[in-house]
């Protein structure tokens, strides 16, 4: 799977689960986890780490997109959906 093709399955299985993605003021999609949001600039660079087997997911996040405990579990469940990685 490319960066762009995970970025972009992000965005369709946040929209399929019922979460708002839309374009931020940068142009950035971002897809919104109840009200803490994160932008396709987040997603590369958790990209490829996250879809490692074992990882954890939410010190992943914390990493590149701080404060936005909303957004790890919604991200554990896409990530479910995507590959089968248990998170």
């Amino acid at each position: 799977m490319t960066k762009d093709d995970f970025i972009n399955s992000v965005f369709e299985l946040a929209k399929a689960n019922g979460y708002s993605v839309e374009l931020n003021r940068n142009g950035q999609e971002q897809a919104d986890f109840g009200h803490k949001k994160l932008h396709s600039g987040h997603l590369s660079r958790l990209y490829p780490h996250i879809l490692s087997q074992g990882v954890n997911v939410s010190a992943l996040i914390d990493q590149v997109a701080p404060g936005r405990p909303c957004s790890h579990g919604p991200m554990k469940d896409i990530l479910r959906k995507l590959h089968g990685i248990s998170c």
